[in-house]
């Protein structure tokens, strides 16, 4: 992606290698650990290709050339080893007594007295175990298959739980780029009409406090999460609405709200992995959008992810009371 593109061509460049982060490799260590193994392997067949040739080009010694090679069809001799008569001394039989035959016996009967069966009137009655309930939210938690990753918390059958079946969303417009957010996890549309108050002690990405309806709302920078940094400083335009994200304070900043549209699972490539980006839940080419993971995002505002500090929630809960 070239930086110096107008700031819309950059926004298309910044998509397209989204809908597209599912091609890249996932594992660059593993391959290349394979080409460094292929490499030696070459090199090795190589080293000794080129000894066999200069062991078959030498010059042949005397005995060598005088050497006859064996035929398959002689007969072998077998070597004769010839041994001095030597004469050994005559072992005498240990004579048992009478008590070293009986310790054998009372040994012998030690060991075959535990192999005797017992009898069926002896058997020990199993019961069998009370049946366990399980509830409805251990339903939820499914075993993953062998060798395939653990679904993201609130996911199943690979996408998220709202997505089973066909689903509405909003698509809304950060600094050039289409954002998606299911309305089942829409908390409202808030107009900015005046200036957030900012607190000390959050992070950069923290706007600021937004009072809306008896309600303190945090105002999130949302380009800092989702666009690279130097995609933040080309677009300079100011906020004008926050999405507010299912029942939490947060809400994220956008330029414009476009429209809503209906979705199908099918339209959408779901991520495979949580990858750079674990807010992405997955890209639909048909309307060059990228899809939100909304607990994913409330998670990474509260826990902070690679160089995105997390949120100072202890003061805003002593805000809130």
């Amino acid at each position: 992606m070239s930086w110096q593109d107008t700031p819309q061509q950059a926004i298309e460049d910044y998509l397209e290698a989204l809908l597209h982060d599912d091609l890249t490799d996932d594992n660059p260590v593993e391959e290349k650990a394979a080409g460094r193994q292929e490499q030696e392997e070459s090199l090795q067949a190589r080293q000794l290709s080129e000894s066999m040739l200069a062991f078959q080009q030498a010059p042949k010694t005397p005995a060598e050339a005088l050497a006859r090679p064996v035929q398959l069809d002689e007969p072998s001799v077998q070597p004769q080893v010839i041994l001095p008569n030597l004469k050994l001394p005559e072992v005498e039989p240990a004579v048992e007594t009478l008590a070293d035959v009986v310790q054998e016996i009372e040994t012998a009967q030690e060991v075959v007295q535990p192999l005797v069966e017992p009898k069926i009137e002896e058997k020990v009655k199993v019961e069998p175990k009370p049946a366990v309930k399980v509830t409805s939210k251990e339903k939820q938690v499914e075993t993953p298959a062998a060798g395939q990753p653990p679904s993201p918390p609130g996911w199943k059958d690979g996408r998220p739980v709202w997505a089973q079946e066909r689903f509405e969303c909003l698509l809304f417009k950060v600094k050039g780029l289409t954002l998606a957010v299911p309305l089942v996890e829409l908390g409202g549309i808030i107009k900015i009409e005046k200036q957030p108050t900012p607190l000390f002690g959050q992070p950069s990405w923290f706007i600021g406090m937004l009072r809306n309806n008896n309600m303190n709302v945090s105002m999130v920078d949302t380009a800092q999460w989702v666009l690279p940094p130097a995609l933040v400083e080309k677009n300079q335009d100011p906020y004008k609405l926050i999405i507010r994200i299912h029942n939490s304070t947060w809400g994220l900043a956008c330029n414009e709200v476009d429209r809503s549209i209906s979705l199908k699972p099918e339209q959408v490539r779901w991520r495979t992995t949580l990858g750079k980006r674990p807010w992405l839940a997955g890209t639909v080419i048909e309307h060059m959008c990228a899809l939100i993971d909304v607990a994913a995002f409330d998670r990474l505002l509260k826990e902070g992810h690679g160089d995105l500090e997390p949120a100072n929630l202890a003061a805003l809960n002593n805000l809130d009371d």
